[in-house]
């Protein structure tokens, strides 16, 4: 089970898509997922938010997010890039 947090939600008119990037994380580690869905620009908030997390937790069940940024919280409370 994850936690997740959501960057701002841009729409970009080139590609017709949404954009985000989407953080999931677990214990003490977090994985940045950057995500696109094409939807029309008219989609509920909560309709577009809901699935560019899905997609993010897809895209990392399968490992094929094509960019990834992951960081782990120590004990002591400092940060190691993994």
């Amino acid at each position: 089970m994850y936690a997740t947090r959501i960057g701002p939600v841009v729409y970009n008119p080139a590609s017709r898509a949404f954009e985000a990037l989407v953080t999931l994380i677990e214990n003490r580690d977090e994985t940045r997922i950057p995500c696109s869905l094409r939807m029309p620009i008219t989609s509920a908030p909560d309709v577009v938010i809901q699935a560019l997390v899905r997609q993010a937790k897809e895209l990392r069940r399968l490992k094929r997010a094509p960019l990834t940024s992951r960081i782990t919280t120590l004990a002591s409370g400092t940060l190691r890039a993994a």
